[in-house]
């Protein structure tokens, strides 16, 4: 009997030597208890390891009624932190979208037609928290009023996930987002405003050049689908011209 408490022992301090070891093994066992705390992960996870640039084209596939209305091809491109610049059907259409510093600026027909205050959620939650510092990020989530002190677990389309913004499932009124608990990315975020549900759906994560991206965005308002991305072309330019999300710029820029 001596013996076997003895083995069991050292089996024991084997495991705890190896726990260490096992980062994969041991992160999703973390219990957070806020949002602030999954906001925390997000950026020690990812940073200095998510890329800083971000270009590619897109599939626009609009919907109405759940039936295919029209398609446009887009070109995008994201700089850290909180810069993307959207030309949609080519640069020479002269229409498109600057979100920069907190702001957005749309253009038709190369001219300014309106500028606005706005923190945009899922450039926000899928970029910009792993280059911000986590209070600066909780700041704008708060402002778009998430409440980073609810959070629970649960799954969704087969991963596990923590959902902040939300206490339990049961609760569907609320701003919340889904964050992967394995790989601390965002997969889903709903938001209510007025009553209007806007539901949205980040999918199809592949690894590109040893990157995370979703190829896939869907967009849901009230239920139905209004908006599905593709994303194709993708690449992670080593630098991006800063001028190109000037509004004063926006007629000249081209990448």
């Amino acid at each position: 009997m001596k013996k076997q408490l003895m083995n069991a022992g050292s089996v024991l301090l084997l495991c705890l030597g190896l726990l260490p070891l096992l980062g994969c093994a041991t992160s999703s066992s973390h219990k957070y208890k806020s949002g602030h705390e999954v906001v925390k992960a997000m950026h020690e996870r990812w940073q200095g390891k998510w890329y800083p640039n971000f270009q590619f084209e897109q599939r626009a596939i609009f919907y109405e009624n759940d039936k295919v209305m029209k398609e446009e091809v887009w070109q995008e491109l994201y700089s850290q932190p909180g810069q993307l610049h959207i030309r949609f059907g080519g640069f020479d259409s002269g229409n498109g979208v600057i979100f920069s510093q907190d702001s957005v600026y749309q253009f038709k027909n190369d001219s300014l037609a309106r500028k606005a205050a706005q923190i945009h959620p899922l450039v926000l939650l899928c970029f910009d928290v792993y280059f911000y510092q986590p209070k600066e990020t909780v700041a704008k989530l708060q402002q778009l009023q998430f409440d980073l002190d609810k959070l629970h677990e649960t799954e969704w389309q087969g991963r596990k996930v923590y959902v902040v913004g939300a206490s339990s499932d049961q609760d569907t009124s609320s701003n919340r987002f889904w964050v992967d608990k394995e790989r601390l990315y965002v997969l889903r975020v709903v938001t209510n405003h007025s009553g209007t549900v806007r539901d949205v759906e980040i999918n199809n994560y592949q690894e590109i050049e040893h990157n995370w991206v979703a190829t896939e965005i869907v967009f849901k308002t009230d239920g139905k689908t209004t908006l599905k991305e593709e994303y194709f072309n993708i690449s992670f330019p080593a630098k991006v011209n800063s001028d190109w999300f000037e509004p004063d710029n926006f007629p000249n820029t081209r990448w």
